[in-house]
């Protein structure tokens, strides 16, 4: 393979991997359930005014389409309500299929987090935040799946590894803290770890 075939190889895996892994499913079922809430309110609605404006008209061929545009609405209204209800139960009653959802929104959070570009530490503290918070719903170890010296983007210093400093950003700016979830500067990081050398 010559090395713009593996570079168009290693492009073309790089769209798939976003494409796959851009939606974290468990939210988007809840977001498509309360989609779904809405349109059916809203057809139930039209549904009633729609019968009101039936009951303005005198022409009778006005009167008959307005009742069949008033049952189709509600029709559809009733179809949304079903799909609703039956999402809504799939989800909170099968387990094993929300678990399944979940690891993969664990796995799609650490290819972002792999991703980071080491523009600024927050946005990484923020993905660590909400893997931690989908780890602690199917129970698994964010420790066991995250190894901070895979992040290539911004190496740290092997004398602030030790701190621990898991990741710098291009400002210097620096992850740290028991949870990954504190941001000290660089300079902040090194006048504690002089501070706790001389005490």
């Amino acid at each position: 393979m010559t090395p713009r075939s593996e570079v168009c190889t290693m492009v073309k895996h790089s769209e798939y991997m976003e494409a796959f892994f851009g939606v974290e499913l468990n939210q988007k079922f809840e977001d498509t359930i309360n989609e779904l809430r809405e349109v059916e309110e809203n057809l139930k609605e039209l549904s009633h005014e729609i019968a009101k404006l039936g009951e303005t008209k005198e022409a009778e061929e006005l009167s008959e389409s307005v009742k069949e545009c008033r049952a189709v609405a509600y029709e559809n209204a009733q179809v949304i309500k079903d799909v609703r209800t039956f999402l809504d139960f799939y989800l909170k009653s099968d387990k094993t299929s929300t678990h399944i959802i979940l690891e993969r929104d664990a796995y799609m959070k650490i290819y972002q987090i792999f991703k980071w570009d080491g523009a600024d530490v927050r946005d990484l503290r923020r993905w660590i935040v909400d893997l931690r918070e989908i780890c602690d719903k199917i129970g698994l170890n964010i420790r066991d799946l995250l190894n901070f010296k895979k992040l290539t983007s911004q190496p740290v210093p092997p004398e602030l590894v030790k701190f621990p400093v898991y990741a710098l950003d291009r400002q210097g700016y620096c992850l740290t803290g028991p949870a990954f979830d504190m941001v000290l500067h660089i300079d902040e990081v090194r006048e504690q770890m002089d501070s706790n050398s001389n005490a």
